[in-house]
C-alpha cells in the first residue's frame, strides 16, 4: 500500500520545511503560494478517523483489550495532521470525546458507507481498522457487526451495479487490468489465481476440521457457513479470471495442523483465515470490492478465537503486509 502523499511526510509536515495541508478541511493562506497538494476524499477520511481515534478513551463498557487495541489502530491509521500554522487561517477541526465502542460505530459507518469510492492506496488500512474496530467492539455491542455487514454488502452491490453499467456502456467486459499491457493482465491473473487456490484450500481445510466439533455446536455451524462463503469467493475468482484464465494445476494442500480434535481444528481455522487474508491483500490494495472478502475472513476467524484487531502490519510509510 503506497500513500500518494507519504504518511511519513504527513507526520513531519511543518517540521522539516515541508508544507502539507488539508485544503478543504482547514483554512489556508493562499497569498504565499505554498506547495500544498489537494487531498482527495479518501485521504481526508483517513485524517478524520485519526482525529476520532485520538479523542477516544476506553470506558467502563468497552472490551478489556480496548486500550491496547486502540493503540494498535491509532498507530496503523497514522497521526492527526494539519497545515503548518503559518498557512492556516482557522483552527483544525476537533473530534468529540468517545468511548471505544462509540468510536467503533462512527468509524465503521464512515468507512463502509464510503467504501465504493475509496482509493489513494488507503483501502487496506482503512478497511482493516474499520473491520477490527467493529469485531472487537462487537463483543460488547453485537449490533455493530450486523450494521457493518449490511453496509459492506450494500456497498458491494453498488459497486457491482456500477461495474455492470460500465460494461454495458462499453459493449462488454474487459479482462485486462486497465493499462492494456500483457504484463498487467498476467499479474492480475496471477493475483486472482492465488486467491482462488487459497479459497479452495481453505474450503478443503474447513471440510476436514468441521467434523471435529459436535454436530449442533456453534463451531461446526460456523465452519459450514464458511465453506459456503469460500465457495462464493472461488466462484468470483473464476468469473474474474474468465474462461481461459484459471490455473488448471491446483497446488497440493497441506493442512497445518492436521485437525484431530477441537483444539487443533480451531488452530487450523485461524491459519486458514490468515492465508486467505494474505492472498486477498494485493486485491484489496487496489479495489474496494475486496473489502467484503476481508470482512468475511475476519468474521469467520473471530468465530474460533478472540477478534484479531488488525489483519495486516504496517511499516512507517503505511505499507501493508500480511501478518505472519
Amino acid at each position: 500500500m503506497r500513500f500518494p502523499v507519504s504518511r511519513r511526510v504527513l507526520l513531519t509536515a511543518g517540521v522539516g520545511g515541508v508544507s502539507l495541508g488539508l485544503l478543504t478541511a482547514c483554512g489556508l493562506r493562499i497569498d504565499s503560494d505554498p506547495d500544498i497538494p489537494t487531498l482527495d476524499s479518501t485521504q481526508q477520511l483517513r485524517n478524520r478517523i485519526a482525529r476520532i481515534l485520538d479523542a477516544t478513551s476506553p470506558g467502563s463498557g468497552d472490551p478489556a483489550t480496548a486500550g491496547e487495541d486502540l493503540a494498535d489502530f491509532t498507530a496503523a491509521i497514522g497521526p492527526v495532521w494539519a497545515p503548518p500554522a503559518e498557512f492556516a487561517t482557522e483552527p483544525p477541526p476537533t473530534a468529540e470525546e468517545r468511548t471505544f465502542v462509540e468510536a467503533a460505530e462512527v468509524v465503521l459507518k464512515a468507512v463502509f458507507e464510503a467504501a465504493p469510492q475509496l482509493g489513494s492506496g488507503l483501502i487496506p488500512v482503512l478497511s482493516d481498522v474499520a473491520v477490527g474496530l467493529t469485531l472487537t467492539a462487537g463483543t460488547k455491542k453485537p449490533e455493530l457487526i450486523t450494521t457493518a455487514d449490511d453496509l459492506i454488502r450494500t456497498g458491494r452491490e453498488d459497486m457491482a451495479g456500477a461495474d455492470n453499467s460500465s460494461k454495458d456502456s462499453s459493449g462488454g467486459s474487459d479482462s485486462s487490468d486497465g493499462d492494456g499491457s500483457d504484463d498487467g493482465t498476467q499479474d492480475r491473473q496471477a493475483m486472482f489465481n492465488a486467491i482462488l487456490n487459497q479459497s479452495r484450500a481453505a474450503a478443503y481445510g474447513y471440510e476436514r476440521l468441521a467434523v471435529n466439533f459436535e454436530t449442533k455446536s456453534p463451531e461446526r455451524t460456523r465452519a459450514l457457513d464458511r465453506i459456503e462463503s469460500l465457495g462464493s469467493l472461488s466462484g468470483e475468482m473464476l468469473e474474474l479470471l474468465g474462461e481461459d484464465g484459471a490455473d488448471p494445476n491446483a497446488s497440493a494442500w497441506k493442512l497445518d495442523p492436521t485437525p484431530v480434535d477441537a483444539a487443533s481444528a480451531k488452530e487450523l481455522a485461524l491459519n486458514l483465515e490468515d492465508g486467505v487474508a494474505a492472498s486477498v491483500l494485493p486485491w484489496l490494495d487496489g479495489e474496494p470490492a475486496a473489502i467484503l472478502r476481508l470482512w468475511e475472513s475476519a468474521r469467520a476467524r473471530s468465530g474460533f478465537a478472540a477478534p484479531q484487531p488488525l489483519r495486516f502490519t504496517y511499516d512507517d510509510s503505511g505499507q501493508a503486509e500480511a501478518t505472519k
